[in-house]
């Protein structure tokens, strides 16, 4: 399963980004009239002279193929990335390639009263679990909330194609993407209250979670505002290792936001 979803991301990569490759070679020097033209329009606009663009992105989660009555709340389930990438224009096309480097965060809010808790499974071997919050907590407890953190350092990469070659501020933009993020902190975080005190419970642990996520998006949008959807091509779980040995593939869909 592992193999054929990174054959996948290869494939779409090649179908995509290959043949724009090929025309990058045709590139012009930098110090050409459409650059002169391009960094005059930056000005009258306003934008710093700044190379590349610093993107903030907020969004909502779902989870596709969870377990039989497991659920998550969408808009309690929530995604903020902040990303720099930086620009190379394809020769004189309308088209541009953007690499980049950044982070992300994601929140998968429980629909019940559950939480991620460490078990036996029936062979008598350790297995990450669903766990009712009353048998950690105790009954008679309000729960807010109940939610899986999980942060990654993210490395995207996009192609845009742009109505405006050298006015990014007022174009109409259509983006195709893909990342891989490397998983470096995780928990789960409950909020609830307790002899009328509100409390919150933190408990940071690996919880099985894949190290490495990988998926496609695409954004389509004007200037620095921009709608996307992401689809993850990696389990949110590691093989036969989540909760009831589940596979659990994140989406998310949101806003993105060019800061400069």
């Amino acid at each position: 399963m592992l193999f054929k979803r990174i054959r996948s991301v290869v494939v779409f990569v090649s179908l995509v980004f290959l043949p724009v490759l090929t025309r990058a070679q045709e590139a012009t020097p930098k110090n050409n009239k459409a650059d002169r033209t391009s960094k005059l329009i930056q000005e009258k606009a306003g934008r710093p002279d700044i190379p590349g663009d610093l993107m903030i992105e907020f969004g909502y989660n779902w989870v596709q193929e969870h377990p039989p009555g497991i659920g998550f709340k969408t808009m309690a389930s929530r995604t903020f990335n902040a990303y720099y990438l930086y620009d190379i224009n394809i020769g004189e096309s309308a088209l541009s390639f953007h690499p980049g480097i950044g982070l992300g965060t994601e929140k998968y809010a429980f629909a019940d009263n559950l939480t991620l808790g460490n078990g036996i499974d029936d062979l008598g071997n350790d297995q990450v679990q669903f766990v009712p919050l009353d048998s950690i907590y105790g009954q008679g407890i309000s729960y807010k909330k109940s939610q899986i953190n999980a942060n990654y350092f993210d490395i995207p990469i996009e192609f845009r194609w742009r109505s405006r070659k050298y006015d990014p501020k007022r174009s109409f933009k259509i983006t195709a993407g893909a990342k891989v993020g490397v998983l470096f902190d995780s928990k789960t975080k409950v909020k609830y209250r307790e002899d009328g005190e509100s409390k919150i419970s933190k408990q940071k642990e690996g919880w099985e979670l894949s190290k490495i996520r990988y998926g496609v998006y695409g954004k389509i949008g004007i200037g620095g505002f921009s709608v996307f959807y992401y689809y993850s091509l990696s389990d949110l779980f590691k093989k036969d290792k989540g909760p009831m040995a589940t596979t659990m593939y994140p989406m998310t869909f949101g806003l993105s936001l060019a800061l400069f």
